[in-house]
């Protein structure tokens, strides 16, 4: 069955937080996570293994940043390949692992440390960094992924639509040589309660520039607690004929951490699929195996959002 398939017929559950359990390990490191399946990737494996354990369906590999661009800071470009194919790996082991249930592995990745829209308009001469460039980047590392076995991708924590438009460019392109048609999954993430991207791309600028690249789902992830979520899933649920997808925070950084318990969390969540908006729910920054169980446990006898209508 494929992903598309299962989608219509049951609320499948996305992992959690990847960071947030990075963070609780007490691992000293240079804080670059998307390192962390080749040099750590026992660590990796077990927080993939606690999200299926949790009821997670679907797993994003650990490589949000593990592209040419987001890794210069680091002086790792030329280990692109290895990190992704690294990355891919450790979550196809968890995956794999689980004989109750398919578990989809979907390759991650992020807008990366630059945003093209701002690069335009500021038309600084001293930036080398253009849209050809970074859909390399994405062609890199999107052909890495595939190299190390995901299902599919997810482009996530949409900041910038020129961005994503390279990304999923390069995906793209990188099926086409490869013959492929692995499935594609689209997340931003909201600046603010008010609705808009970082570069001021409405959720209906969104919706409609996501819908073009015929995914298997679009939502929203990242940005705050799963309550303030709900009115802009609404918006989404209301004109998008694929799956929608939801995996919000857990809540509000404050000074000891993130403020939405399992509980707040999935009451929020559960209150989306009762209203028939969501396919896929999950968690983003600062949520748990713990959230990811409990959204799991209450969303488990509810009807899907009918797709295509």
């Amino acid at each position: 069955m494929t992903l598309a398939d299962e989608l219509r017929r049951r609320i499948l559950i996305l992992d959690g937080g990847m960071g947030t359990e990075i963070q609780k390990s007490g691992l000293q490191y240079d804080g670059n996570n998307d390192a962390l399946p080749m040099t750590h990737p026992e660590l990796i494996r077990s927080i993939h293994s606690s999200y299926v354990e949790a009821g997670a369906d679907i797993i994003c590999t650990c490589s949000f940043g593990a592209n040419a661009v987001s890794q210069q800071g680091y002086c790792m470009t030329d280990k692109i390949r290895e990190l992704n194919i690294a990355a891919a790996h450790a979550a196809r082991e968890a995956a794999d692992a689980c004989i109750e249930r398919k578990v989809w592995v979907m390759g991650s990745m992020g807008p990366t440390s630059k945003s093209l829209t701002i690069i335009e308009l500021m038309m600084d001469p001293s930036e080398t960094l253009d849209y050809d460039g970074l859909e390399r980047a994405y062609e890199e590392q999107a052909d890495a992924l595939i190299e190390g076995g995901v299902d599919g991708f997810i482009v996530e924590t949409i900041t910038d639509l020129r961005n994503a438009e390279a990304a999923l460019s390069a995906i793209k392109k990188v099926q086409e040589r490869r013959r492929v048609n692995l499935p594609v999954m689209i997340s931003a993430t909201l600046m603010n309660v008010g609705a808009c991207l970082m570069t001021g791309s409405s959720v209906q600028d969104f919706i409609t520039f996501a819908s073009s690249y015929n995914p298997v789902s679009i939502g929203l992830n990242c940005s705050f607690g799963a309550k303030d979520m709900i009115p802009h899933i609404k918006e989404i649920a209301e004109t998008a004929k694929c799956a929608v997808s939801v995996y919000p925070n857990a809540g509000m950084p404050t000074s000891h951490g993130y403020d939405d318990t399992p509980c707040d969390t999935a009451e929020a969540v559960e209150s989306m699929a009762k209203a028939g908006l969501i396919n896929i729910a999950g968690g983003c920054c600062g949520t748990t195996p713990e959230h990811i169980r409990e959204i799991a446990d209450r969303l488990r006898d509810i009807t899907p959002r009918p797709i295509g209508q």
